[in-house]
């Protein structure tokens, strides 16, 4: 019961992140950067949001259908694209 309590904050988190990806594409400015003109920054933003949404949608329906050990494909999922997204924007930032 505490893992499913633990991984619904998590899935939750991931859904704030995409919303706020998508209210930072909107709006232009992502913390302090400002890229309102930048095409490949909204695509990224755009791609991660996406993917995002997606990564919270399979891990509730892996929390509520699935053993315990499948949760890892949520976590993993939701770790890589946050990691490419960070690396990515890095990259493009230079």
């Amino acid at each position: 019961m505490v893992l499913k309590i633990l991984m619904l904050i998590f899935i939750l988190l991931v859904f704030i992140t995409a919303w706020y990806l998508i209210k930072s594409k909107n709006k232009g400015q992502f913390i302090i950067f400002i890229f309102s003109g930048n095409k490949k920054i909204n695509t990224l933003f755009s791609v991660t949001s996406l993917v995002l949404i997606l990564t919270g949608i399979i891990g509730i329906i892996i929390l509520f259908t699935l053993p315990k050990v499948f949760n890892f494909i949520t976590l993993i999922i939701a770790a890589l694209a946050i990691s490419i997204f960070s690396v990515t924007f890095m990259n493009l930032n230079e």
